[in-house]
């Protein structure tokens, strides 16, 4: 689990050259101005770089392995400039061929950014590529894709759905994600039997969705206890029992209090790694924000320190947000 804890490698920050991967989605103003202050402060830096702009997914992946294996011969890094699934996507890469990872926030709620102390700000993210150390974190996977926030299936599938949906008609605003969150929070999904193979152990349950974090920034946004208690380089679970509108409307009041893990209808766990089993031969998982369909059994882990990502330097001590 990544978070604002102790790095067990930081190394000094030498590269030859840096290549940022823009997500710019539709285009537009705003990706127009993301880019302008992006260049200009990599200008003030006098240092070798080169800014790629893309507009499709399938783009991004085939314009980030390009860069990634460049850097990878040549000792540079590269950056991803965008939201969290533009994040996830060259990180993927990155770890694949060992690459460093720099990141310049640009989505709605940048929690990998956010969880590393990395600027929101675009000028201050695009300074710290020079100034920072790079820290070795650890990521999850399902079913072979990483993920560095959280992965989940179930009502959060249909939340995100709802979501894309909503910012598409009203604004890619953080209200806007938040109010249909909410929406689709109370409005609920038929439960399913899920089997959780977690070691020697075997949990049969019946559950609205299953939520598995790798976050401890949004995992203490839940609660505060569970992420005080989680141990570091390991998945937080959750289950969540079948529920009524009153209920699920009672979760989230002790969510927002970040007492979530006290409610009798949420089981939680934390673990190295774990397999589920549906009825269902194939299930819609929610990785970092985007919908993946995979193949049933899902297979769960935790990969130590398998990322290399800049951050600033904290005296081997990744800064807590806001200090």
């Amino acid at each position: 689990m990544t978070g604002p804890l102790s790095q067990q490698a930081v190394v000094t920050l030498q590269h030859t050259s840096i290549t940022v991967i823009l997500n710019a989605g539709a285009g537009g103003t705003a990706a127009q101005m993301t880019r302008s202050r992006i260049e200009q402060a990599l200008s003030a830096l006098d240092y070798p770089c080169t800014i790629v702009e893309v507009a499709s997914g399938q783009k991004l992946l085939e314009v980030g392995r390009k860069a990634v294996l460049n850097a990878s011969q040549t000792g540079g890094i590269v950056v991803a400039a965008g939201g969290d699934g533009t994040v996830n996507t060259i990180a993927s890469l990155c770890c694949e061929y060992r690459v460093p990872l720099g990141i310049i926030p640009a989505g709605t709620f940048n929690y990998f950014a956010r969880d590393l102390g990395i600027p929101e700000d675009p000028d201050a993210a695009a300074k710290l590529l020079l100034a920072g150390d790079i820290a070795q974190v650890s990521v999850g996977y399902v079913n072979g894709k990483l993920f560095l926030n959280n992965a989940s299936f179930g009502l959060y599938s249909k939340l995100i759905r709802n979501r894309e949906e909503d910012k598409a008609r009203f604004g890619r605003f953080r209200v806007v994600a938040v109010l249909s969150a909410l929406f689709s929070l109370l409005s609920g999904v038929r439960p399913f039997g899920v089997q959780l193979q977690i070691g020697n152990e075997s949990l049969l349950r019946k559950t609205s969705m299953v939520f598995v974090a790798n976050n401890l920034l949004q995992l203490s946004k839940l609660d505060t206890d569970l992420a005080g208690a989680t141990p570091e380089d390991r998945l937080a679970v959750f289950v969540l029992r079948p529920t009524g509108r009153l209920d699920m409307l009672r979760l989230l009041l002790r969510g927002a209090f970040r007492n979530l893990a006290s409610d009798p209808h949420l089981e939680t766990f934390c673990t190295d790694a774990f397999d589920t089993e549906t009825r269902r031969r194939h299930v819609d998982v929610v990785v970092d924000g985007e919908i993946v369909r995979c193949a049933t059994p899902l297979s769960f882990r935790v990969a130590r320190h398998a990322l290399g990502v800049i951050v600033p330097q904290t005296n081997g001590v990744i800064a807590k947000e806001g200090e």
